[in-house]
């Protein structure tokens, strides 16, 4: 049985998203009551998934009055994204069990959304109620002046780390401006995702798409992890260049890494594992699909992922340590958030 059928057949009998086996071993008292128990090798953490509902919409379009038309129209139709699927119109709470039912069905035991909106209330009661089944990175502008001091609020309310997309919001991470934040981030051990690459966002700009901006970043903030998402989304030899030079660069596999058809050259799935293994090694690699809300979960791109590693005859442990082990590692997931402080 491959070890997709196998991380499904697991999942029977859930407690949390969690296979109510491991609920019932748990030692009594040492998590909060109800909280997502630790992971464990075979289980599969989809460390780059998205979040969208009315609820998160209307509060960041009531936060930014002048927000993107995008946001507006959404809120009209009750339709966002680019099929124009259906938005999920439910609280906090309700959609916690409702994202944590969906990760059961496909096998996954916890996700990590990455956010795109900053400062939302909504999105840190979602993180109370998932209590550790879901995760999440926060979104903060890093040339804001209050950045840092926002960073350590959202810390300790519960968020894990920080995604960063300079390319969509069109400014370089090498900007001194971005330097305090970053000082503050590795202050309180925040690492981070960057999209650089192409982007389906028409208000992407191209020209600060490349990843070698942050050669001189993660050259002066060593204590952090800087992750950069979909392989570099096209710009995957200056990632394998950029990670040879600065040992605290990652990447993660999610999305449907069809940038390849961009490449003057035939680069199959395997391929770019393949040399991301060779260049990083699989302690440097985190697994994703790049999920949305409206649409099913990607349940074919981990399927996808799963089989590549297989095939190209990885052991159980640099498996485990791609699906799941990495992303632990580097954001805490097997720790509960927002209650440290």
């Amino acid at each position: 049985m491959s070890a997709a059928n196998t991380a499904g057949s697991q999942q029977v009998g859930h407690v949390g998203g969690l296979p109510a086996k491991k609920a019932q071993e748990a030692p009594g008292g040492a998590l909060p009551p109800g909280w997502a128990l630790p992971t464990a090798p075979g289980d599969i953490i989809d460390a780059h998934v998205h979040l969208f509902t009315v609820g998160m919409i209307e509060e960041y379009v009531r936060n930014n009055p002048e927000s993107a038309e995008v946001y507006r129209k959404a809120l009209k139709t009750r339709r966002f994204g680019s099929k124009g699927e259906p938005l999920p119109d439910m609280t906090p709470a309700e959609t916690a069990e409702w994202y944590a039912a969906r990760l059961a069905r496909v096998g996954v035991t916890m996700a990590l959304v990455v956010s795109t909106m900053q400062d939302s209330a909504w999105l840190r009661g979602f993180i109370a109620a998932s209590k550790g089944r879901i995760q999440a990175l926060c979104y903060i502008d890093p040339r804001d002046p209050e950045g840092p001091a926002l960073l350590e609020r959202e810390m300790a309310a519960g968020f894990c780390g920080v995604k960063l997309f300079p390319v969509n919001r069109c400014h370089r991470l090498s900007d001194r401006a971005c330097y305090p934040f970053f000082e503050k981030a590795e202050e309180l051990g925040a690492n981070v995702i960057i999209h650089y690459g192409v982007s389906v966002d028409p208000s992407a700009d191209l020209r600060y798409a490349d990843p070698l901006d942050l050669s001189p970043v993660a050259r002066d903030f060593p204590g952090l992890t800087f992750v950069i998402a979909h392989f570099g989304a096209g710009w995957f030899e200056e990632v394998l260049k950029l990670a040879y030079a600065r040992r605290n660069v990652c990447v993660d596999s999610s999305g449907t890494n069809n940038w390849r058809d961009l490449m003057l050259y035939e680069l199959s799935l395997e391929d770019v594992f393949a040399k991301s293994i060779q260049a990083l090694g699989t302690e440097r690699i985190l697994f994703g699909t790049d999920s949305g809300t409206m649409a099913p979960y990607r349940e074919w791109i981990k399927y996808q992922q799963v089989r590549t590693l297989e095939e190209l005859g990885l052991s159980a442990a640099d498996r485990d340590l791609i699906l799941r082990g990495n992303a632990v590692r580097i954001f805490g997931l097997d720790e509960p958030r927002g209650t440290r402080r």
